[in-house]
């Protein structure tokens, strides 16, 4: 994609540190011209991710980009949250100033449909986030599942084990209903599953080049994976960080670095031991459903961690 015709894009975000390491590839990428970002309940709570993306964009120098704030809980159950996972407040042991700007006054689903409207087919979504806000969209203003150029989700678990039940992942665990919504909803969708994102990961030593003490933006790559890597990563026994939301963000506008299959996925909705289950019809049959997401199922591992070192080293 050239860069003078960048992807017109909003990202629907929890921020959550890998959420925050997708904000900041999107600023690093001028593939790139980020519209908008919306914010979520999910890895904290929607006051902390709306504060967090405030405040990274204003560390980024980009506070033109609007913020929406969005659903602060799930559509039927209750909000579920990762903080041992992203710390307290979701961006680990980093302290940024508190944001002098606000969120814009539409909620984050009005957003959506909104400048999805007055922009027809030229907006890709890019959702790293449990879909509550874009099930809010698509059942507020239906047309815009025709209207959006691309979705692209990270979520589900396909053919691998979830990362928050044995068969969930946890975005789609954290509003199975919304995601049942999205999914059924017809617009154009890519997935990035756990069964290519848990294949980027990068260890402590492998970020020290972006951990630069004399960049603000270093410092706060380093403070958020201080937490990971010193606090959730021996009990899990993990030596790597997987960038789930940056493989989903760079799928965006460089798909090729994966491969991609035609697929019917559904959500398990009433099972006991199941709920948010993401079930991957692969197999081809008669009787299976039209496909409708296009599904990544294997990623060039050096290709991507590569082009994310390299990319937000140009912030620092």
């Amino acid at each position: 994609m050239s860069s003078k015709q960048p992807l017109h894009l909003i990202l629907d975000t929890d921020p959550g540190i890998d959420d925050a390491l997708a904000l900041l590839l999107a600023l690093a990428s001028p593939e790139v011209s980020l519209e908008g970002v919306t914010t979520v309940s999910g890895n904290v709570p929607l006051e902390d991710t709306t504060r967090n993306a405030l405040a990274l964009l204003a560390l980024a120098g980009r506070e033109d980009i609007p913020v929406a704030a969005g659903a602060a809980r799930p559509l039927v159950r209750e909000p579920i949250h990762a903080a041992e996972v992203h710390g307290q407040h979701g961006l680990g042991r980093a302290e940024l100033a508190e944001p002098t700007s606000a969120p814009v006054l539409q909620p984050a689903a009005v957003f959506l449909c909104e400048r999805i409207k007055a922009a027809p087919g030229a907006l890709t979504l890019v959702a790293v986030g449990p879909l509550t806000n874009l099930a809010l969209a698509v059942r507020l203003v239906p047309e815009i599942a025709q209207q959006v150029r691309e979705v692209v989700i990270m979520g589900g678990a396909l053919r691998v084990p979830g990362n928050i039940t044995p068969a969930a992942e946890f975005n789609i665990y954290a509003d199975p209903e919304a995601a049942h919504i999205v999914f059924h909803a017809g617009w154009p969708l890519r997935l990035v599953s756990l069964d290519t994102t848990q294949q980027v990961g990068l260890t402590r030593t492998q970020f020290a080049p972006l951990c630069r003490p004399e960049s603000r933006i270093g410092r706060c790559i380093d403070a958020m994976l201080a937490h990971y890597f010193e606090n959730f990563a021996p009990r899990a026994a993990y030596d790597r960080f997987h960038l789930h939301d940056p493989l989903a963000l760079a799928a965006a506008f460089h798909p090729e670095m994966l491969q991609w299959e035609s697929v019917y996925i559904d959500v398990e909705l009433s099972g006991h031991q199941t709920p948010g289950a993401t079930v991957a019809w692969f197999r081809r049959r008669p009787e299976t459903p039209p496909a409708n997401v296009l599904a990544a199922t294997a990623v060039d591992v050096t290709g991507f961690t590569t082009f994310f070192l390299e990319r937000l080293a140009r912030l620092l």
